[in-house]
């Protein structure tokens, strides 16, 4: 399975969107996009596991996107993930 590394989030790397977004937590679950439930379905109930939500929190750090662990796995919904994450000033809503 392939992951994030430094050299794929550049410094100064786009804001994260709700489309990238998508296709971050599709990639760790090794979907395409529109594969992904909807954006009020469990994902843990979809497949994803603890060491894909630390993947992607690796990733979100690296993009200065500060959340951890018991805040995604509290709902573990695309849509509560993207409340989240739009909270935080590098993020973009499309």
């Amino acid at each position: 399975m392939e992951s994030y590394s430094e050299r794929e989030v550049p410094p100064g790397a786009d804001p994260l969107t709700r489309q990238l977004l998508r296709q971050m937590v599709a990639r760790c679950m090794r979907l395409e996009p529109a594969e992904l439930p909807g954006d009020d379905e469990d994902l843990v109930d979809h497949g994803l596991d603890s060491i894909s939500t630390m993947r992607l929190i690796s990733a979100w750090h690296r993009r200065g996107i500060e959340v951890g662990f018991p805040e995604l796995m509290a709902r573990p919904t695309l849509g509560h993930w993207w409340h989240l994450l739009s909270e935080q000033d590098t993020v973009r809503t499309p």
